[in-house]
């Protein structure tokens, strides 16, 4: 599958776009060769000595793992201060693990680095759900990124014609930039040029296959490089930011999934009731920028979890998620949901997701690196569609819960922790504990 930013981006757009297929989809593997289920009866009631013993046994850790995670320490001091400046200590998040995930056939435990409630209990609820019409299914992704040269030039300069004959030139330095890149099989798939709203200013845009990694450094390094031989063939043009762009529009991720209308019952409603209303509450995104921006917050707390665990830029990835959403013009959700031809509620979340599985601290940070094991060390492509599926399930999990009882009854009572630690903590007498309805959706895991 193969996505052109042209008409999203730029219906002006001038240039060579060079369309190359992706890599091959290919699943990971773990440990003990796959698991045979992602599902653990009355996993959210072991401890977490049990929870880990429950991995252990299945693979996913090693015994020396345990050390890491009891001591509650995953990152040691003096990797804290090399990854930045002005260090005084580390700061930790829970990590948690959501289950009942199928993607593309995979069963996988989903580790997410989170601190509110609910979040971990609502994507696995999601995936349950999900797993009634088969899980999740992905399409493979095109592991690009793309970095931008702003170049401005005195509006009568005809630069379009003058760009069309430079740009073979300017392929050819850009892939010499890393030919360790091009020797395992990435590099340079495209040059396009765009112009903008302003006579004379125009940008170039590098789209390079990055392989394993989110790629950043990699387009930064042709951005500059050519970014120095724009003005010197061409001295009419002066440049101005050589950067890469968070908005990955050729590297898009696609995930689908179905779901059977009689796991959607819910006390006072039917599964066709259920599925009408979380249609509806969906149309109220697509229809206002308001419920928009809360719709996709919620699916953004399912895919930031899964990038802050694999040690990736979640910065980035929201950046990306929320521009990508702007494109049309009006801020929209990043997912679609409806009732399919065969009766099913169908649900597709497409977004740039780009992250990777080289570099960065992805291996250096002990905990990052046994999240990797836990998802069974996944390409970048794959981890891609992994946060997606993640994404798609919290959607789905807030939608019911929205459309069908309102969304505090079941936070709350997984809030109860909480709220009565902070009550300990100001000696105050315990609350009633929140009574929840069989089928809410946080508290299934």
């Amino acid at each position: 599958m193969s996505h052109s930013s042209d008409a999203q981006v730029d219906s002006g757009s001038e240039g060579r776009r060079t369309v190359v297929p992706g890599p091959t989809f290919t699943h990971a593997t773990h440990p003990a060769g796959g698991l045979q289920s992602s599902r653990i009866s009355g996993f959210a009631k072991l401890s977490v000595k049990g929870r880990l013993a429950a991995l252990v046994e299945r693979g996913l850790l090693q015994q020396d793992d345990l050390k890491l995670f009891l001591s509650n320490d995953g990152l040691p001091l003096e990797f804290a201060e090399n990854f930045i400046e002005n260090c005084v200590g580390g700061f930790t998040l829970p990590l948690g693990l959501a289950t009942n995930f199928l993607i593309d056939g995979q069963e996988l435990f989903i580790p997410m680095a989170v601190e509110e409630s609910s979040v971990v209990a609502a994507a696995s609820h999601g995936a349950k759900l999900a797993r009634s019409g088969g899980g999740f299914v992905s399409e493979p992704t095109r592991t690009v990124a793309t970095c931008q040269i702003q170049v401005i030039v005195p509006p009568d300069f005809a630069f379009a014609a003058a760009y069309k004959e430079l740009e073979p030139e300017l392929f050819d330095l850009a892939q010499r930039c890393h030919p360790k890149l091009v020797a395992r099989g990435g590099g340079v798939v495209g040059l396009e040029l765009r112009t903008l709203s302003k006579p004379g200013y125009f940008v170039i845009h590098v789209h390079v296959d990055t392989r394993e990694a989110m790629g950043a450094n990699i387009v930064n390094t042709i951005a500059e490089e050519l970014g120095r031989h724009v003005p010197a063939r061409l001295p009419q043009a002066r440049v101005g930011l050589k950067i890469l762009t968070n908005l990955t529009v050729e590297r898009l991720t696609t995930v689908r999934c179905e779901v059977e209308p009689a796991v959607l019952e819910m006390a006072g409603f039917r599964g066709d009731e259920a599925m009408e209303r979380i249609v509806e509450a969906w149309e109220f995104a697509d229809l206002d920028p308001f419920r928009a921006a809360t719709h996709n917050k919620g699916i953004m707390n399912g895919i930031d979890p899964v990038v802050i665990a694999t040690g990736n830029d979640w910065r980035a990835v929201e950046a990306g998620c929320h521009a990508f959403a702007s494109l049309s013009g009006s801020y929209k959700p990043l997912t679609k949901w409806a009732i399919n031809a065969r009766g099913k509620l169908e649900g597709t979340l497409t977004a740039p997701i780009a992250v990777g599985t080289v570099g960065g601290v992805t291996r250096l940070h002990p905990a990052v690196s046994r999240a990797l094991g836990i998802l069974g060390q996944p390409n970048s492509e794959r981890l891609s569609a992994i946060a997606a599926a993640v994404g798609l399930a919290q959607n789905l999990s807030a939608l019911r819960a929205l459309a069908c009882e309102g969304i505090q009854r079941g936070h709350m009572a997984l809030h109860e922790k909480n709220i009565e630690m902070m009550r300990r903590y100001d000696h105050l007498p315990p609350l009633a504990p929140v009574q929840v309805e069989p089928g809410a959706a946080p508290g299934d895991v």
